[in-house]
Protein backbone atom coordinates (compact mmCIF):
# COMPACT_ATOMS: atom_id res chain seq x y z
CA UNK A 1 0.00 0.00 0.00
CA UNK A 2 1.20 3.63 -1.00
CA UNK A 3 0.01 6.77 1.22
CA UNK A 4 -0.41 10.44 -0.84
CA UNK A 5 -0.81 13.50 0.89
CA UNK A 6 -2.61 15.77 -1.40
CA UNK A 7 -1.00 19.48 0.00
CA UNK A 8 -1.57 23.29 -0.04
CA UNK A 9 0.30 25.48 1.89
CA UNK A 10 1.48 22.84 4.58
CA UNK A 11 5.49 23.43 4.76
CA UNK A 12 4.94 23.41 9.03
CA UNK A 13 3.59 19.63 9.08
CA UNK A 14 4.08 17.78 5.41
CA UNK A 15 7.97 16.31 7.12
CA UNK A 16 6.44 15.00 10.37
CA UNK A 17 3.56 13.63 8.28
CA UNK A 18 5.46 11.69 5.57
CA UNK A 19 7.73 10.55 8.33
CA UNK A 20 4.80 9.00 10.41
CA UNK A 21 3.65 7.57 6.96
CA UNK A 22 6.88 5.80 6.63
CA UNK A 23 6.18 4.02 9.95
CA UNK A 24 3.55 2.47 7.99
CA UNK A 25 4.29 1.71 4.01
CA UNK A 26 7.17 2.14 2.00
CA UNK A 27 6.30 4.44 -0.49
CA UNK A 28 5.00 8.03 0.50
CA UNK A 29 3.78 10.57 -2.35
CA UNK A 30 3.19 14.39 -2.02
CA UNK A 31 0.63 15.65 -4.52
CA UNK A 32 1.68 19.15 -4.41
CA UNK A 33 -1.42 21.72 -5.52
CA UNK A 34 0.42 24.78 -5.74
CA UNK A 35 4.20 24.98 -6.56
CA UNK A 36 6.21 25.71 -3.05
CA UNK A 37 9.89 25.19 -3.11
CA UNK A 38 10.44 24.90 0.49
CA UNK A 39 7.65 22.42 1.09
CA UNK A 40 8.62 20.38 -1.54
CA UNK A 41 12.23 19.82 -0.54
CA UNK A 42 11.31 19.30 2.66
CA UNK A 43 9.35 16.17 1.85
CA UNK A 44 11.64 14.73 -0.48
CA UNK A 45 14.25 15.06 2.67
CA UNK A 46 11.16 13.35 4.54
CA UNK A 47 11.45 10.88 2.41
CA UNK A 48 8.78 11.12 -0.11
CA UNK A 49 7.94 11.64 -3.70
CA UNK A 50 6.72 14.69 -4.92
CA UNK A 51 4.49 15.36 -7.81
CA UNK A 52 2.85 19.15 -9.15
CA UNK A 53 -0.89 18.97 -9.94
CA UNK A 54 -2.99 21.21 -11.85
CA UNK A 55 -6.43 21.50 -12.51
CA UNK A 56 -9.77 20.00 -10.97
CA UNK A 57 -9.04 18.15 -7.35
CA UNK A 58 -11.89 15.71 -7.69
CA UNK A 59 -11.39 12.09 -7.33
CA UNK A 60 -11.77 10.90 -11.09
CA UNK A 61 -9.11 13.86 -11.67
CA UNK A 62 -7.01 12.59 -8.64
CA UNK A 63 -7.20 8.75 -9.91
CA UNK A 64 -5.95 9.77 -13.34
CA UNK A 65 -2.73 12.12 -11.74
CA UNK A 66 -1.97 9.05 -9.52
CA UNK A 67 -2.19 6.58 -12.82
CA UNK A 68 -0.03 8.91 -14.57
CA UNK A 69 2.79 8.76 -12.05
CA UNK A 70 2.50 5.45 -11.47
CA UNK A 71 0.29 4.28 -8.56
CA UNK A 72 -1.85 1.96 -9.58
CA UNK A 73 -2.08 -0.10 -6.60
CA UNK A 74 -4.18 0.17 -3.18
CA UNK A 75 -3.59 3.72 -2.09
CA UNK A 76 -4.79 5.70 0.87
CA UNK A 77 -5.38 9.32 -0.28
CA UNK A 78 -5.17 11.67 2.38
CA UNK A 79 -6.10 15.58 2.14
CA UNK A 80 -3.09 17.05 4.52
CA UNK A 81 -4.93 20.15 5.92
CA UNK A 82 -6.46 21.58 9.67
CA UNK A 83 -9.68 19.13 10.03
CA UNK A 84 -7.04 16.37 9.99
CA UNK A 85 -4.73 15.26 12.49
CA UNK A 86 -1.66 13.38 12.41
CA UNK A 87 -2.65 10.78 15.58
CA UNK A 88 -5.71 9.55 13.07
CA UNK A 89 -2.82 8.23 10.88
CA UNK A 90 -2.77 4.59 12.40
CA UNK A 91 -6.36 4.06 12.83
CA UNK A 92 -6.88 5.25 9.06
CA UNK A 93 -4.34 3.12 7.80
CA UNK A 94 -5.58 0.08 9.30
CA UNK A 95 -8.81 0.37 7.85
CA UNK A 96 -7.13 1.59 4.18
CA UNK A 97 -5.51 -2.15 4.47
CA UNK A 98 -8.98 -3.63 4.62
CA UNK A 99 -11.40 -1.47 2.71
CA UNK A 100 -14.00 -2.04 -0.08
CA UNK A 101 -12.68 -1.11 -3.86
CA UNK A 102 -13.79 2.68 -3.14
CA UNK A 103 -13.40 4.26 0.86
CA UNK A 104 -14.71 8.05 0.80
CA UNK A 105 -13.91 9.88 3.52
CA UNK A 106 -16.83 12.73 3.17
CA UNK A 107 -15.94 15.73 4.99
CA UNK A 108 -18.97 17.14 6.98
CA UNK A 109 -21.18 16.88 3.88
CA UNK A 110 -24.40 18.00 5.61
CA UNK A 111 -23.49 21.75 5.42
CA UNK A 112 -22.05 21.18 1.37
CA UNK A 113 -25.22 19.54 0.63
CA UNK A 114 -27.24 22.31 2.50
CA UNK A 115 -24.79 24.99 0.23
CA UNK A 116 -25.63 23.83 -3.29
CA UNK A 117 -29.45 22.62 -2.13
CA UNK A 118 -29.02 18.73 -2.23
CA UNK A 119 -32.02 16.50 -1.18
CA UNK A 120 -31.21 15.85 2.34
CA UNK A 121 -33.21 12.15 1.87
CA UNK A 122 -30.84 11.23 -1.25
CA UNK A 123 -28.20 8.69 -0.12
CA UNK A 124 -25.03 9.84 1.00
CA UNK A 125 -22.88 7.69 -2.31
CA UNK A 126 -25.43 9.74 -4.56
CA UNK A 127 -23.21 12.99 -4.29
CA UNK A 128 -21.52 14.07 -7.14
CA UNK A 129 -17.89 13.98 -6.74
CA UNK A 130 -17.69 18.00 -7.66
CA UNK A 131 -20.03 18.65 -5.13
CA UNK A 132 -18.09 17.14 -1.58
CA UNK A 133 -14.63 17.90 -0.21
CA UNK A 134 -12.65 13.97 0.47
CA UNK A 135 -11.15 14.34 3.74
CA UNK A 136 -9.60 10.74 3.14
CA UNK A 137 -9.86 7.81 0.62
CA UNK A 138 -8.52 4.68 0.29
CA UNK A 139 -8.89 2.21 -3.38
CA UNK A 140 -7.71 -0.29 -4.35
CA UNK A 141 -6.22 -1.23 -8.28
CA UNK A 142 -9.17 -1.90 -9.47
CA UNK A 143 -11.72 1.26 -7.96
CA UNK A 144 -8.80 3.69 -8.56
CA UNK A 145 -9.22 2.93 -12.31
CA UNK A 146 -12.71 2.77 -12.27
CA UNK A 147 -13.09 6.23 -10.85
CA UNK A 148 -10.32 7.10 -13.02
CA UNK A 149 -13.33 6.42 -16.06
CA UNK A 150 -15.57 8.97 -14.40
CA UNK A 151 -15.76 12.19 -14.69
CA UNK A 152 -16.49 14.99 -11.56
CA UNK A 153 -20.47 15.09 -12.23
CA UNK A 154 -20.71 11.25 -11.53
CA UNK A 155 -21.47 9.92 -8.06
CA UNK A 156 -19.80 6.86 -6.66
CA UNK A 157 -23.10 5.31 -7.28
CA UNK A 158 -22.63 5.30 -10.87
CA UNK A 159 -19.66 2.86 -10.43
CA UNK A 160 -20.29 -0.47 -11.65
CA UNK A 161 -21.86 -3.38 -9.70
CA UNK A 162 -18.51 -5.27 -9.37
CA UNK A 163 -17.05 -2.37 -7.52
CA UNK A 164 -17.11 -2.63 -3.57
CA UNK A 165 -17.86 1.38 -2.50
CA UNK A 166 -18.51 2.47 0.85
CA UNK A 167 -19.20 6.46 1.65
CA UNK A 168 -18.93 7.76 5.41
CA UNK A 169 -19.67 11.34 6.43
CA UNK A 170 -17.21 12.33 8.39
CA UNK A 171 -18.52 14.44 11.86
CA UNK A 172 -18.34 18.52 11.39
CA UNK A 173 -15.63 19.61 14.12
CA UNK A 174 -17.02 21.59 16.91
CA UNK A 175 -15.53 25.00 16.69
CA UNK A 176 -14.06 25.17 19.67
CA UNK A 177 -12.13 22.35 18.58
CA UNK A 178 -10.81 23.99 15.68
CA UNK A 179 -7.06 24.07 15.60
CA UNK A 180 -4.97 27.88 15.81
CA UNK A 181 -3.02 28.50 12.40
CA UNK A 182 0.56 27.89 12.95
CA UNK A 183 1.49 30.70 11.18
CA UNK A 184 -0.20 33.13 13.80
CA UNK A 185 1.88 31.24 16.27
CA UNK A 186 4.74 33.09 18.50
CA UNK A 187 7.56 30.78 18.25
CA UNK A 188 7.59 29.46 21.39
CA UNK A 189 4.74 27.93 20.54
CA UNK A 190 5.86 26.53 17.36
CA UNK A 191 8.81 25.35 18.76
CA UNK A 192 6.41 23.07 21.30
CA UNK A 193 4.21 21.76 18.61
CA UNK A 194 7.30 20.57 16.85
CA UNK A 195 8.33 19.40 19.96
CA UNK A 196 4.37 17.27 20.72
CA UNK A 197 4.36 16.39 17.32
CA UNK A 198 7.54 14.43 16.87
CA UNK A 199 6.84 12.63 20.19
CA UNK A 200 10.79 13.37 21.24
CA UNK A 201 10.02 12.93 24.92
CA UNK A 202 13.97 13.21 25.52
CA UNK A 203 13.64 16.09 24.08
CA UNK A 204 10.46 17.25 26.12
CA UNK A 205 11.80 16.29 29.38
CA UNK A 206 15.04 15.34 29.40
CA UNK A 207 16.96 18.86 28.55
CA UNK A 208 14.71 20.56 30.86
CA UNK A 209 15.31 17.74 33.78
CA UNK A 210 19.19 17.66 33.10
CA UNK A 211 18.85 21.57 33.50
CA UNK A 212 17.39 20.98 36.79
CA UNK A 213 19.29 18.07 38.17
CA UNK A 214 22.24 20.29 37.16
CA UNK A 215 21.30 23.79 38.85
CA UNK A 216 20.45 21.25 41.80
CA UNK A 217 23.45 19.63 42.02
CA UNK A 218 24.81 22.70 42.45
CA UNK A 219 23.39 24.41 44.85
CA UNK A 220 23.48 21.17 47.19
CA UNK A 221 27.02 21.57 46.47
CA UNK A 222 27.89 24.61 47.56
CA UNK A 223 25.19 24.50 50.67
CA UNK A 224 27.32 21.47 51.36
CA UNK A 225 30.74 23.35 51.63
CA UNK A 226 29.14 26.34 53.51
CA UNK A 227 30.60 25.86 56.95
CA UNK A 228 29.46 27.06 60.59
CA UNK A 229 26.59 26.91 62.53
CA UNK A 230 23.70 25.32 60.51
CA UNK A 231 21.25 28.33 60.65
CA UNK A 232 23.51 30.12 57.92
CA UNK A 233 21.30 28.65 55.23
CA UNK A 234 18.02 29.69 54.91
CA UNK A 235 14.86 27.34 54.78
CA UNK A 236 14.17 28.75 51.21
CA UNK A 237 16.86 28.16 49.97
CA UNK A 238 17.43 24.67 51.17
CA UNK A 239 14.08 23.46 49.83
CA UNK A 240 15.00 25.49 46.45
CA UNK A 241 17.88 23.20 46.13
CA UNK A 242 15.78 20.14 47.18
CA UNK A 243 13.05 21.02 44.61
CA UNK A 244 15.28 21.42 41.63
CA UNK A 245 17.06 18.10 42.47
CA UNK A 246 13.93 16.26 42.86
CA UNK A 247 12.32 17.76 39.54
CA UNK A 248 15.14 17.59 37.23
CA UNK A 249 15.33 13.63 38.02
CA UNK A 250 11.70 13.03 37.96
CA UNK A 251 12.01 14.81 34.24
CA UNK A 252 14.43 12.29 33.61
CA UNK A 253 12.89 9.57 34.85
CA UNK A 254 9.91 10.66 32.98
CA UNK A 255 11.78 11.08 29.68
CA UNK A 256 12.98 7.31 29.43
CA UNK A 257 9.66 5.86 30.28
CA UNK A 258 8.02 7.82 27.84
CA UNK A 259 10.70 7.22 25.00
CA UNK A 260 10.74 3.47 25.83
CA UNK A 261 7.02 3.38 26.06
CA UNK A 262 6.84 5.06 22.65
CA UNK A 263 9.07 2.14 21.11
CA UNK A 264 7.22 -0.52 22.32
CA UNK A 265 3.79 1.53 21.01
CA UNK A 266 5.74 2.02 17.35
CA UNK A 267 7.01 -1.39 17.72
CA UNK A 268 3.50 -3.40 18.30
CA UNK A 269 1.82 -0.60 15.22
CA UNK A 270 4.31 -2.65 13.24
CA UNK A 271 3.93 -6.34 14.13
CA UNK A 272 -0.01 -5.49 13.79
CA UNK A 273 0.60 -3.94 10.08
CA UNK A 274 2.99 -7.27 8.89
CA UNK A 275 -0.04 -9.79 10.60
CA UNK A 276 -2.36 -7.40 8.57
CA UNK A 277 -0.24 -7.69 5.23
CA UNK A 278 -0.20 -11.94 6.04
Amino acid sequence: MEIVYISRSQQLRIGSAVSRALDHVESVHVLMLEADEKTTKLAIAAGARVHQHEGRTDPPALARKLIKVGIVGRTLLIALDDDWKLAELPSIVTTARRGPDVHLFVKHLGNIQNNISIDQTSPIDEFNYSEAAIQFASVTKVGMRAIADQTGEDSPSDLAENIRVRVVELSQPSATSQPTSLTSATGFMRLLYWMLESKHPLVLFGIPGALLFWVGYQMVGQLVDIGGPYDTVGIGVALAAFAATFVGVFSLTASLILYVLGKQVERIQAEFSRSLDS
